[in-house]
């Protein structure tokens, strides 16, 4: 099992088995301007069909408002679709793309329908691409490739999350990402959905 598919799975194994503190917590407390969100699912983007997790801290201004601490990471891509973003290999054929990104956003909820929560987001950060070569044995020394490239990027965005329950629910949401390298902005689109859990 891959290191990132262990990682997303002890976060979201730790949100659902934190619900019974956050059913604890009363309403107007400090506690519910901070929550801790986790999305896992498949990811359509410009860099190929592929696994995508984020996770974010997100602290509510107002019932309609909030500040979100993202980080979201977009592995195992094609180079042939990520070739785009990623740095050159020299001297070799990059085989994949891992893609991460930190930002701060601005997220708004104009409105709610029903347990469904639409919303609007923009923010800048970082953006990060990884391409990675096949491993090779030299000598009996076991070598892989690897070259990073990171960039400043903003992000726009729009989704909508249906909540099954205070920490349970279904999300989908589109992001933009412009990064920011030299005289050239390439984007990358991506559109995920999955489950997304949250604690307060």
């Amino acid at each position: 099992m891959r290191t990132y598919l262990r990682i997303s799975l002890a976060l979201l194994i730790a949100l659902a088995l934190s619900t019974s503190a956050s059913a604890q917590t009363t309403a107007g407390t400090a506690h519910d301007r901070f929550s801790l969100n986790a999305a896992v699912g498949p990811s359509f983007a410009s860099l190929g069909t592929t696994f995508a997790a984020t996770t974010g801290l997100e602290f509510n201004l107002t019932d309609r408002a909030a500040i979100v601490g993202e980080f979201g990471m977009l592995p195992r891509a094609t180079f042939d679709n990520a070739a785009e973003i990623a740095p050159p290999l020299v001297g070799t054929d990059a085989r994949r793309v891992n893609a991460y990104h930190w930002n701060g956003n601005v997220k708004v909820r104009p409105f709610d329908l029903g347990n469904a929560s639409p919303y609007l987001t923009a923010g800048l950060g970082s953006f990060t691409a990884d391409a990675v070569a096949d491993t090779r044995t030299l000598n009996g020394v076991t070598v892989q490739d690897r070259r990073r490239a990171s960039d400043f990027a903003t992000n726009v965005g729009a989704g909508i999350l249906y909540r099954v329950n205070d920490w349970l629910g279904v999300n989908a949401d589109y992001r933009a990402f412009f990064v920011y390298r030299d005289a050239d902005t390439p984007r990358v689109h991506r559109f995920t959905t999955g489950l997304a859990l949250s604690l307060k």
